[in-house]
């Protein structure tokens, strides 16, 4: 029997595999049929409307005009934060930015329960013992996860924050705090200097809970009797990377976090099962599942296209960089991943796409896996297609509007262009492709830290823009269609202009600077009479060489370990800032803030 129960799903951790776990689950009638990836797809889209139902239901009733605008904020809040991860017009760390948090977590948290109940109770899934073991530990896990990356975003904020993020700008900061998995605290023996502290001992309380369901993930492998022959080396390197990747969250040993982060790292990059491990972010945890969506299969094969089409340029290249980046870029993969629940950063950042990982030393022996998400290019598009709208037309236009596709009616002026599976094959992806290879991070001993992480969004960016130049001149794109996608190009970026101030987004704030502060020079883009934006494609070719000589210019800087040069075009390229139409895009492309709710800021 499938059951109602009343109100909200809880919030918190919960192992129950039951249908009774708050709200309807899914209905199993609407099911029949259905196997893996379109089976969770079908549930996500269930409990989202079974969420936003009870949501709605919960809203305070309209006796005045504030019930009114508090009930209208948090609704709008449930519609773009909880169930599409956007979260524009939220001032960051705000009352409502932390309630549409909450929000998001508890929607999957019911999402996560659904899963589990499907894979325990459905019949004819179509996931083997190992699959249905690994999405179902995975869930669990990523419900313990939900504690500690609130307990990390409490710890990481705040003056003393501040303080280290000045410091860091100036280069005031020892080398040694950059560790990626402590807490920088200020020290105790009153020296005013900083200490730091492994994640494993700052979050002791909520890493229990995480560590706990990994042991019962480990369990869950290690006695799998009915894996067939063909699963058994998965399963093997499944146990070897689960049991390490326990490891690593429980080292209290700063010492030896790097080293053992990195062992995780080899044998992750040994697995190719279409079941991938839920990523951890580049700084907040994370724990979202990964799982190859073979419907996109022609997508596949342009990406493939794409990625022959980069390494045939690369090769004309001499040098060590070059030789060494050709091996990683030749192993790397690009998918697109359905993610069937989210946690922890990707509540309120999800990423189109990911290149991981991020040490040098084993994208140089294995490549790269590049996880493009669907679902995150769709928001990301429609939330541009609202800002192209308002900057081209001067009007905006609410709600989420579906994309043409490439071969579509030609309008590339206006948002029109924006095409979700276009940016993530065409432009995410290259992008992506582009950190396997020339990577910043080997000359981390002639360029400042801070620079290096500006530039290398940069130059991963100008990587996108120089392979669409390079399809085109190969006639694997038509003119019209490499305008339209260098029109989704710059539409996409109105987006750092409207979070203008954002820390986070700063390195790709950087390169939308450079590249409109160059569209405008060459004519590409203009402002009217009336400050809207006008495309001028027949200056599409002049932009992409102007792009591809800025390029090739970090690359030569890079051949030649020419710290200086780079620190010099990375000054130049945000020099662009006093361009008079990257003086009027952050005001054409502000969004009104949404209404404040009067609540905690925490719990």
């Amino acid at each position: 029997m499938w059951r109602r129960s009343e109100g909200l799903p809880d919030t918190g951790p919960q192992r129950g595999h039951g249908s009774s776990l708050g709200g309807t689950l899914f209905d199993p009638p609407s099911l029949v049929g259905l196997r893996q990836v379109d089976l969770l797809h079908a549930i996500e889209q269930q409990t989202a409307q079974e969420f936003a139902g009870a949501v709605a239901a919960a809203l305070p009733p309209h006796s005045d005009p504030t019930s009114a605008a508090v009930a209208a904020a948090r609704a709008a809040g449930v519609d773009d934060a909880a169930l599409h991860q956007d979260f524009a017009g939220l001032p960051k760390r705000s009352p409502r930015w932390w309630a549409a948090l909450d929000t998001g977590e508890a929607r999957q948290a019911l999402q996560r329960r659904a899963v589990v109940a499907a894979l325990s109770q459905l019949p004819g899934h179509g996931w083997d013992a190992l699959d249905r073991c690994l999405i179902t530990h995975a869930a669990l896990v990523a419900g313990a996860y939900a504690g500690y990356h609130r307990a990390w975003l409490q710890a990481v904020q705040g003056p003393l924050a501040e303080e280290l993020a000045a410091a860091a700008a100036e280069g005031r900061l020892p080398q040694d705090l950059f560790n990626r998995y402590t807490v920088v605290v200020r020290s105790r023996d009153g020296s005013g200097g900083y200490s730091q502290v492994p994640y494993a001992t700052h979050f002791a309380e909520q890493l229990a809970l995480v560590l706990a369901e990994f042991d019962n993930w480990i369990e869950g492998v290690w006695v799998l009797e009915e894996v067939g022959t063909a699963q058994t080396a998965v399963k093997q390197q499944y146990l070897a990377y689960i049991k390490q990747y326990r490891a690593c969250l429980a080292e209290r040993d700063a010492s030896r976090l790097e080293d053992s982060w990195r062992q995780l790292d080899e044998l992750w990059m040994v697995i190719k099962h279409p079941i991938q491990r839920p990523l951890r972010c580049k700084v907040q945890p994370e724990f979202s599942l990964r799982i190859l969506d073979e419907s996109y299969c022609r997508e596949a094969r342009t990406m493939r296209k794409i990625q022959v089409v980069m390494m045939g340029y690369f090769k004309q290249r001499t040098g060590g960089l070059a030789a060494e980046g050709l091996r990683a870029l030749r192993g790397s993969s690009a998918g697109l991943y359905y993610l069937p629940f989210l946690t922890g950063a990707a509540l309120h950042f999800r990423f189109a796409g990911q290149s991981i990982p991020n040490r040098t030393e084993v994208r140089a022996a294995h490549g790269v896996k590049i996880f493009l998400d669907p679902a995150a290019c769709d928001t990301r598009a429609v939330a541009a297609k609202r800002l192209a709208l308002q900057a081209c037309t001067g009007g905006g236009q609410r709600g989420r509007v579906a994309g043409g596709p490439l071969q579509g009616a030609r309008d590339p002026s206006r948002a029109e262009a924006l095409h979700p599976l276009d940016s993530a094959v065409f432009l995410v992806a290259p992008h992506e492709l582009g950190h396997a290879i020339y990577g910043l991070d080997a000359l981390r001993e002639v360029i400042r830290p801070a620079s290096k992480i500006l530039l290398e969004e940069s130059r991963a960016e100008l990587a996108a823009l120089h392979t669409l130049r390079l399809l085109a001149t190969q006639r694997h794109l038509t003119q019209e269609e490499c305008e339209r996608l260098l029109c989704c190009f710059l539409l996409s970026d109105l987006r750092r202009f409207a979070a203008w101030g954002s820390a986070t987004t700063r390195p790709y704030t950087v390169t939308a600077v450079s590249c409109w502060s160059r569209a405008a020079a060459v004519g590409l883009v203009a402002l009217d009479g009336g400050g809207r934006l006008v495309f001028h494609h027949s200056k599409a070719s002049a932009f992409l060489e102007d792009n591809s000589r800025l390029f090739e210019q970090i690359l030569g800087a890079e051949d030649a370990r020419d710290g200086a040069a780079l620190e010099a075009t990375l000054q130049q390229m945000e020099a662009c800032k006093s361009s008079p139409i990257v003086r009027h895009l952050p005001q054409a492309a502000a969004e009104p803030a949404a209404p404040e709710l009067p609540s905690p800021a925490s719990k």
